[in-house]
């Protein structure tokens, strides 16, 4: 589902700004944007997206802001200047070349001094943030709630079309039959005019070809699923992967359905179940 949620704290002098959004996905998966120093916190903040949500693509972006200063200092790095004066005079040396190396050069030279900062260890950084982090993942999961009950609401009339195109499919069917045995009745009296029709090999011919035209088992099998399907959007939890699977055995049993048929008009009912039997999969797409 999609959704974004800000969260803000101020801890020790800081204020960190977490700001996470997702957007639909069949699995879960996160990618963040931290600074450089809370890099190593990457693997926490994504553990702390995969114990709260089960699908998705989350973008997390955090922000520091140092309200009352860290200790700073600035360091050189003697080793990598002497060598770096050494090479500009071994390179006058050698090309004659007029000048001289001074302190202004070498201070426009930004790989040789740096700024340090305090060291700091990966749990007293996670500290700092995690209340941030979890502010906004509840803003996000709030969010994702409120669209989750609108989904269930547009789920819930889906479900209602498909099982009153099964409802038809059912009705339907020994009607299908019967017209089926009539027709097969009038083409082997045409066949056989003038002559007696058997009927015991009439009524073997007709109990095969209802055989392969009953769809019963189909139906009941699809009925079974809806029922479960139904039950699923009550309960509390991820319920998206279970509803995928529910409704590939849904299409599945539709398709044998349509396979079976050899009526238009039970056809046609066909295609509108797999319609909305299609429309209940796109919408369980931005479920998780």
């Amino acid at each position: 589902m999609t959704g974004f949620g800000r969260g803000e704290a101020t801890v020790g002098g800081r204020t960190y700004t977490v700001e996470v959004q997702s957007v639909n996905h069949r699995f879960l998966e996160a990618r963040c944007r931290l600074p450089k120093r809370l890099a190593g916190l990457e693997l926490k903040v994504q553990q702390a997206i995969q114990q709260r949500f089960a699908r998705g693509h989350f973008e997390v972006s955090v922000l520091e802001k140092d309200l009352d200063g860290r200790p700073r200092r600035l360091a050189a790095d003697l080793p990598l200047i002497r060598q770096y004066v050494e090479l500009l005079r071994s390179l006058q040396r050698e090309l004659n070349l007029p000048g001289e190396v001074t302190l202004e050069s070498l201070a426009g030279q930004r790989e040789l001094i740096a700024i340090e900062e305090a060291e700091e260890t990966l749990e007293e950084g996670w500290a700092l943030l995690q209340p941030a982090l979890t502010a906004a993942l509840d803003a996000l999961a709030e969010m994702r709630r409120r669209e989750g009950a609108a989904l269930v609401e547009a789920l819930l009339r889906h479900l209602d079309e498909v099982e009153a195109g099964l409802a038809r499919i059912v009705a339907r069917a020994p009607e299908v039959v019967l017209a089926q045995h009539e027709r097969l009745r009038e083409r082997v009296t045409a066949l056989l005019t003038g002559q007696a029709v058997d009927p015991v090999r009439l009524e073997q011919e007709v109990a095969l070809l209802a055989d392969r035209g009953d769809v019963a088992e189909e139906c009941d099998r699809l009925r079974s699923h809806l029922v479960q399907f139904r039950a699923a959007l009550t309960q509390t939890g991820a319920q998206g992967r279970r509803l995928d699977f529910l409704l590939q055995e849904m299409q599945r049993e539709a398709n044998t359905t349509g396979s079976k048929s050899a009526d238009a008009g039970l056809t046609h009912e066909v295609v509108g179940l797999k319609t909305a039997i299609e429309r209940l999969r796109e919408q369980v797409q931005n479920l998780e």
